[in-house]
């Protein structure tokens, strides 16, 4: 069992007894410790698609995310290819770091037990993101900008450890649609994400600090 999922079931035994339900104050604990790195493992962009892979292994592990629980920011890293092609089922991935290997976003975040809110800012001198159409709004897209709450859950427990979905992302990371996509993420080392170079993007972790 996760180490969150433990403390929430003991904290829900502990308030189920009458000499200490007194004590107990109705504050939320998140579903998981987001601290660190989390790579896209598998995903479905439209309504109604199975969930899948990326069908070439050049963009296995190459999109991740990136939280900083003390900033309350997170940063998003989609890999770049020498044709301009970031998509999940498109891009090559042929780009070293050096030469803007990664795309990078940069969203400030709440986390409260199963849902997450995600506001997108967007640093100096970075580009600002392709926004959604008016008809995307129309049809609920929800600007990046504007604060876009993502549900959570646990994803297949009985097979995978530390993996959860997503649904949605912010409209166009990952080529979400903002409304039904979903992303499926497992749990990977902090250092997994130094290369995309992100963090120093989005003024967090260690890289911003060198």
């Amino acid at each position: 069992m996760h180490k969150i999922a433990l403390i929430r079931a003991l904290v829900a035994t502990a308030c189920a007894l009458p000499i200490l339900a007194a004590g107990c104050k109705d504050e939320p604990i998140p579903l998981f410790d987001e601290e660190g790195t989390w790579v896209l493992s598998l995903f479905a962009l439209e309504d109604g698609d199975p969930i899948g892979g990326f069908g070439s292994s050049l963009r296995q592990d190459k999109y991740m995310i990136f939280y900083d629980k003390d900033a309350k920011i997170v940063a998003t890293a989609a890999c770049n290819d020498s044709m301009g092609e970031q998509g999940l089922k498109t891009s090559q991935c042929d780009l070293p770091k050096e030469q803007g290997g990664y795309y990078c976003r940069c969203f400030n975040y709440e986390f409260d037990e199963t849902l997450m809110t995600w506001t997108e800012f967007v640093p100096k001198g970075q580009p600002t993101p392709p926004a959604p159409s008016e008809e995307d709004v129309m049809n609920g897209v929800v600007p990046p900008d504007a604060g876009v709450r993502i549900a959570l859950e646990e994803y297949s427990p009985d097979t995978y450890n530390d993996t959860y979905r997503y649904t949605p992302l912010p409209f166009g990371v990952f080529d979400s649609n903002g409304t039904t996509s979903q992303f499926i993420f497992q749990a990977r080392s902090v250092a997994s994400f130094d290369v995309t170079g992100c963090r120093e993007v989005c003024g967090i972790g260690a890289e911003a600090e060198m």
